[in-house]
C-alpha cells in the first residue's frame, strides 16, 4: 500500500483531475515497482475508458494513452469505478506502525 500527495494546477474538469492522478498514481507504482496495481476512482467515464483501453478526448485523451503506454509494465493492473463514499481510507489495511502517522494527520 502507498500513498503520496500533489498539488494539481487549477484543471479544467473533474475529468482531468481523475487521469491526473491515474497517471502519477502509476508513475508511483513504478517507482515502487509494484507489479500488481489496482486503481479506483469514482469518475465513471474515466474509469470505463481505462477500463477499455482508451478515450477520444481532445482535453485528456492523451493522458489515458499514457496511462495505457504505463500498463504494459504491470504483471497486473485493474481500473475499478468506486462510488465516491468508496473513496476513503479502510482502517485495517493501515500496518499499525503508520496509524499513528495516519491519526496525527487528521484536524
Amino acid at each position: 500500500m502507498a500513498a503520496f500527495t500533489q498539488i494539481i494546477p487549477l484543471p479544467t474538469s473533474v475529468e482531468m483531475v481523475e487521469v491526473l492522478v491515474a497517471r502519477s498514481a502509476l508513475g508511483l507504482a513504478l517507482e515502487l515497482s509494484l507489479n500488481q496495481v489496482q486503481l479506483e476512482g469514482d469518475s465513471e467515464i474515466i474509469f470505463n475508458a481505462l477500463s477499455k483501453g482508451g478515450m477520444d478526448s481532445p482535453s485528456y485523451g492523451h493522458i489515458i494513452k499514457d496511462i495505457n503506454h504505463f500498463s504494459s509494465a504491470f504483471q497486473c493492473l485493474t481500473f475499478s469505478h468506486t462510488r465516491r463514499i468508496g473513496n476513503k481510507v479502510w482502517m485495517e489495511e493501515i500496518p499499525l506502525e503508520f496509524e499513528s502517522v495516519y491519526f496525527a494527520d487528521i484536524p
